[in-house]
């Protein structure tokens, strides 16, 4: 009996403590991530000469308007990108930050430049093209 009761502590006190060196090793291994993101809905995206006009959904039933620049396709690395929409989805948004700083954004859209959610600006209109990064109200 005594030797059961010997083993048993043992095997209780060898399990306990492996226990705690798995659960420290844990809290030293995994970090806040530093890059975040937000997706947005898009209503419309106009086409510009010189940048991509977004109308997209703020979170209190508004629309907000932001444009971002042709030029941050080309760049290395790219701060702009798009995706090709999945059918039975709505156009949205996605903003990735790094920290509290703007990193690059994704436009996921439909594929055909005929579909309702693109359009052409109005040529007349200036917009500022020249920014290097995206300030947006959510």
């Amino acid at each position: 009996m005594k030797k059961i009761f010997c083993i048993s502590a043992l095997l209780f006190t060898m399990v306990t403590f492996l226990a705690v060196a798995e659960e420290r090793q844990y809290k030293n291994q995994f970090q806040e991530a530093e890059i975040s993101y937000k997706n947005v809905i898009v209503y419309k995206v106009l086409d510009h000469k010189d940048a991509y006009v977004v109308m997209y959904a703020t979170g209190h039933r508004d629309i907000g308007n932001i444009a971002i620049p042709k030029k941050w396709y080309n760049e290395s690395p790219k701060k702009l990108s798009f995706r090709k929409l999945s059918s039975g989805m709505t156009p949205y948004m996605t903003v990735i930050n790094r920290g509290d700083s703007f990193e690059r954004v994704i436009l996921t859209m439909p594929v055909s430049r005929g579909d309702s959610a693109w359009g052409v600006a109005d040529s007349n209109v200036q917009v500022d093209a020249d920014v290097d990064t995206l300030n947006i109200v959510y």
